[in-house]
């Protein structure tokens, strides 16, 4: 769980600068292809959450879920919904998950040109992430179909740091759920010991 944790983290810093490789103040992704490859870079932070929360579904509800057909879906956000549920938590970032994945699938798919709209018979897309400079937790920019989406530095720092954050909160909550206990290290080379109770 926590390299999954780390994995997702390090992407996300590396996505959410405008790929550069030791991080530093956003920057704009240039080239003919930026949109498909800020696309590229949102599908892959998805996956990476969804890595985790397969992670995270071995050790908090192995004994409910059948963990290899759960490995097999590609929902993250349905998935995440699932497992908190299990551990009985609120999953209050649902939508914005949702909307993440229309966001990356306009950018990826459709050169950042809205072809579908957020739900059926409306004709606007509510994008990952909020306008301009509104609060990062503000509803997210609306788009109307044959809009284009123009991704801002701003814009891609701000669905990373929502991947981030949202990672953060998973593996804090297995942890208290399964009850993890962090060791101090008894030696230089052992390091810090983590082992979840479950596993004594």
């Amino acid at each position: 769980m926590l390299l999954a944790h780390a994995t997702l983290v390090r992407g996300a810093a590396f996505l959410g600068s405008g790929l550069q490789p030791n991080g530093g103040d956003p920057v704009a992704i240039g080239g003919t292809l930026a949109t498909k490859v800020v696309g590229n870079g949102l599908r892959e932070l998805d996956r990476f959450l969804n890595l985790l929360v397969d992670e995270v579904a071995v050790l908090a509800a192995g004994d409910i879920i059948d963990t290899v057909a759960f490995a097999r879906r590609r929902n993250t956000a349905g998935k995440i919904a699932m497992i908190r549920r299990s551990m009985g938590l609120p999953h209050p970032d649902h939508e914005r998950l949702r909307a993440m994945g229309r966001t990356r699938d306009c950018l990826f798919h459709c050169g950042g040109v809205v072809r579908r709209a957020s739900y059926a018979g409306t004709r606007t897309m509510i994008a990952g992430w909020p306008p301009g400079t509104a609060a990062a937790k503000a509803p997210g920019l609306v788009l109307q179909l044959g809009d284009r989406l123009e991704v801002t530095p701003l814009d891609l720092a701000r669905a990373c740091q929502f991947y981030h954050d949202i990672a953060d909160t998973i593996v804090a909550d297995t942890k208290i759920f399964i009850g993890w206990i962090e060791f101090p290290a008894s030696s230089g080379y052992i390091g810090n010991a983590i082992v979840a109770c479950d596993g004594l």
